[in-house]
């Protein structure tokens, strides 16, 4: 069954540049994984497909009520709720009904409740299968965002929608969580477009869409079928590049060959000429003819030339989609052995009293690990300065930098160019734009105000900055995967195993984690 028709979507932005065109597709009561590179329009595609934004032309049908989990929508649930119970829309139920166990008899609460008794009783037993405090009235504030991305998810699964659009719901999700989301999909009774790049949760996708700057391409099955037919493409593509190249070469030696042929004739009829063997009028007929001849021939093989150079562009355009980003990370001097000092320490904001003692080596890769709300992120503010412990010592030793998950490293007013600049002036603008265009941000998009970019993007130029401080000898990252497309994680992962500096990072992304080459595991115990 239809869910969600789009037909010949276009998208231009004010400035009359178009992000894509033509998209043609149809959502169904299956699971589909859309994908695609940072920045190519995925998030603002399905904001045209909940009504929210209008296409240039083209247009979207839905057949039933859509919900959608936007990629950033968590951050503002502590802002505009002020418990869990406002955010489930059922504060003032629960405070009638406290009422009334009171003794109160105001016949408002009574009708409030309308006989459901057991509403507290069962929240709080909803929010423990979430693995959330079962404090219906606990402040938004005081949830991680992992603990506030389950409690958006729970709201639209419970809700009488008949098509779903989550925009990186795995972001935040400790293994938990994930496993949660993965069997609230799998029994969700409609269809779900699932907007992600991690590789555990679309190994359960039934189809997968990838949106690029030519359009968007199915592919039937789950990740692992995906990668084997985009290996597959790739392969068939380098083979017809080849051979298009090899009918170039030979389209450009065979006119060679007929100049140099041409040339030759003609020094043949000059010597004929000077000995007068033959008449002129008969000469400068032969000379005619040959020439146009030779014009003809050669009019056609610079047509085929023309035609076959298309064809090559064409598919370079194509190859350039395959092409691996660059991320290179600065090199840095090691001047200590020992980074970092961690001495028991308790965190403010955290529950649980266990005190946290560990060290960092220079060139170690920590993974920090914990369940959402455990204090992993807490523990890296306290490192790098920006709240204090409430007991305990932190002694760092050498320059670190830290990359938080909301990008506040960089200025949204300025370019990434200039954001770059500003961290890192011993480079040349030319080195700058060299390092953004790695990443993907070339010539104009290199000058675009940070606030227009994807949070992929964003999150890539963080990257640049933190890692070509020279002075910066340990990188405190929370979870910088997330955002990033596929092909960009693996280019983290690779760039982070190659830097000699020491990490410790946080990340729930199990593959990502594995490609880094961590040294050893730290679990913050939550309990």
């Amino acid at each position: 069954m239809t869910r969600i028709n789009a037909q010949a979507l276009i998208y231009r932005f004010d400035n009359g540049d178009m992000l894509f065109s033509n998209l043609n597709f149809a959502l169904d009561d299956k699971i589909t994984g859309l994908v695609g590179r940072n920045g190519v329009g995925k998030s603002l595609l399905a904001s045209l497909l909940t009504g929210e934004r209008i296409p240039y032309s083209g247009f979207v049908t839905t057949f039933c009520r859509v919900g959608w989990l936007k990629q950033d929508s968590v951050e503002e649930i502590p802002v505009l709720y002020e418990t869990v119970s406002d955010f489930l829309g059922v504060r003032h139920r629960l405070e009638a009904l406290t009422r009334i166990t009171a003794g109160g008899c105001d016949p408002h609460d009574f009708e409030l409740i309308d006989d459901n008794w057991q509403l507290q009783a069962n929240l709080e037993q909803q929010l423990q299968a979430l693995g959330l405090p079962v404090d219906p009235f606990l402040r938004c504030d005081a949830l991680s965002g992992g603990q506030l991305t389950r409690l958006a998810l729970y709201q639209l699964f419970q809700s009488n929608y008949g098509y779903l659009i989550l925009d990186e719901p795995g972001n935040h999700l400790d293994e938990q969580g994930k496993n949660w989301l993965i069997e609230q999909m799998m029994h969700f009774n409609g269809g779900i477009l699932i907007i992600s790049h991690d590789r555990e949760i679309l190994g359960y996708v039934d189809d997968i869409l990838e949106l690029n700057t030519l359009g968007i391409h199915h592919y039937g099955g789950s990740y692992e079928v995906y990668t084997k037919q985009r290996a597959s493409e790739l392969n068939s593509l380098e083979r017809q590049i080849k051979h298009v190249n090899s009918e170039i070469n030979l389209i450009r030696q065979t006119m060679q060959n007929n100049r140099e042929k041409a040339q030759q004739r003609a020094s043949q009829g000059k010597q004929v000429a000077r000995s007068g063997s033959q008449a002129k009028v008969i000469l400068n007929t032969l000379k005619h003819s040959a020439e146009s001849s030779y014009g003809s021939q050669e009019s056609n093989q610079n047509r085929k030339l023309l035609q076959i150079q298309e064809q090559l562009s064409s598919l370079n355009r194509k190859h350039e989609l395959f092409k691996q980003q660059s991320l290179s990370l600065g090199k840095v001097e090691k001047r200590a052995l020992r980074i970092l000092d961690i001495t028991e320490v308790r965190l403010p904001y955290i529950r649980h009293k266990n005190e946290i003692t560990f060290s960092v080596d220079f060139g170690e890769k920590i993974h920090l690990s914990g369940k959402n709300g455990s204090g992993k992120s807490t523990l890296l503010k306290a490192i790098s300065g920006h709240l204090s412990p409430v007991h305990g010592n932190i002694n760092v030793r050498e320059g670190l930098c830290y990359l938080d998950q909301h990008f506040t490293l960089l200025d949204n007013t300025k370019s990434a160019l200039e954001n770059l600049a500003s961290f890192c002036p011993h480079l040349k603008e030319t080195n700058l734009r060299t390092l953004l265009a790695g990443i993907g941000l070339k010539r104009e998009k290199a000058m675009q105000a940070v606030v227009n970019l994807s949070g992929g993007e964003r999150m890539k130029a963080c990257m640049l900055a933190i890692s070509h401080q020279p002075d910066n000898t340990l990188l405190l990252l929370d979870e910088p995967n997330n955002h990033l497309d596929l092909d960009s994680r693996l280019m983290l992962a690779q760039a982070l195993r190659e830097f000699n500096g020491s990490v410790l990072i946080v990340s729930h992304d199990k593959d990502f984690i594995s490609d880094i080459g961590i040294s050893r595991v730290i679990s913050i115990d939550g309990s």
